[in-house]
């Protein structure tokens, strides 16, 4: 992203003569940029196995999510918790958080236990799962609509870069 910023921002003082030739690209981040891999670690990844995927059964969501890290301090339910350093905490804030304050009140007052959280948790992640579920399993069956979303896309991404081809083109005074 920085890269690109920079092409931009030189492109555009080499060529723009006080114009805005191309816009410098920003990022779009949710309140949650990045969680944490369901075993604790600081990346979530494919290739590290401690992910969740669009693509994942109701079954595999609560697998997954019943073998995520959490308070290691906490070993009976009577324990007070610490959702702080929660791996599953973190993913109430980000996926369910009308109800993330009174988990953490909850758990800190031991009057929750881990199985019941990670319970909530995958009910959470699959109630949102359910419409992306219902959409692949629609587009699986209809790959032909598939296909014409494709090229029509493709299509339109090819009219709005020709017209920036051609701005750019024009900046730079090169004759077509």
């Amino acid at each position: 992203m920085e890269q690109t910023r920079k092409i931009v921002r030189r492109f555009n003082e080499l060529y723009g003569k006080g114009q805005e030739v191309l816009k410098e690209p920003d990022t779009l981040l949710s309140p949650t940029p990045r969680l944490v891999g369901l075993d604790g670690n600081s990346k979530m990844g494919k290739s590290l196995g401690n992910a969740l995927y669009l693509s994942d059964t109701e079954r595999e969501v609560v697998q997954k999510v019943q073998a995520a890290v959490t308070d290691p301090a906490r070993i009976r339910v009577s324990d007070k918790g610490h959702p702080d350093i929660c791996t599953v905490s973190q993913y109430h804030k980000a996926l369910n958080n009308d109800e993330y304050e009174d988990i953490c009140d909850r758990c800190k007052g031991a009057n929750i236990g881990c199985v019941a959280c990670k319970k909530r948790l995958a009910g959470c992640i699959n109630t949102l799962l359910d419409p992306i579920r219902e959409k692949r399993a629609y587009y699986e069956k209809h790959l032909d609509e598939v296909k014409e979303l494709i090229i029509n896309g493709s299509h339109k991404a090819n009219r709005i870069g020709d017209v920036t081809m051609d701005e750019v083109k024009a900046a730079m005074n090169i004759k077509l």
